[in-house]
């Protein structure tokens, strides 16, 4: 699976890249970017099966974000990993997002549940 990871701390991004990565040889992290901006450029050049976007990050607001990266990278998983709800601060927008985790959750089971998100989009 490849995955596109986006959040505004560069600490924050090697922390759950490693996560994500551990032990899984089926992972390719494509990408690690700090901006929404960022973020949907890659987002559209690259075509990631996953995209670990934070929602508060320097770019577009959160909804205009989660919009445009469905419609510039449309097979992508979208997976919030933020400190906010999705629901609050994107409205309706979070529809869009197929897994939501808070930034309070433990990094190996983020890793983990994005690992499996991933695996069962490729089983279906």
């Amino acid at each position: 699976m490849r995955i596109l990871l986006c959040d505004d701390s560069a600490e924050l991004r090697a922390l759950l890249r490693s996560a994500i990565e551990d032990a899984a040889a089926d992972v390719e992290t494509l990408g690690e970017v700090g901006d929404g901006d960022a973020a949907l450029r890659l987002a559209a050049e690259h075509q990631p099966d996953i995209v670990v976007v934070d929602l508060e990050m320097p770019g577009p607001a959160p909804a205009q974000l989660l919009r445009t990266l469905r419609r510039l990278a449309p097979e992508a998983a979208i997976v919030t990993f933020s400190g906010h709800d999705p629901a609050v601060v994107a409205g309706p927008a979070a529809r869009e997002i197929a897994l939501h985790l808070p930034k309070t959750t433990d990094l190996t089971a983020a890793g983990r549940a994005v690992r499996e998100l991933g695996r069962r989009r490729a089983a279906s």
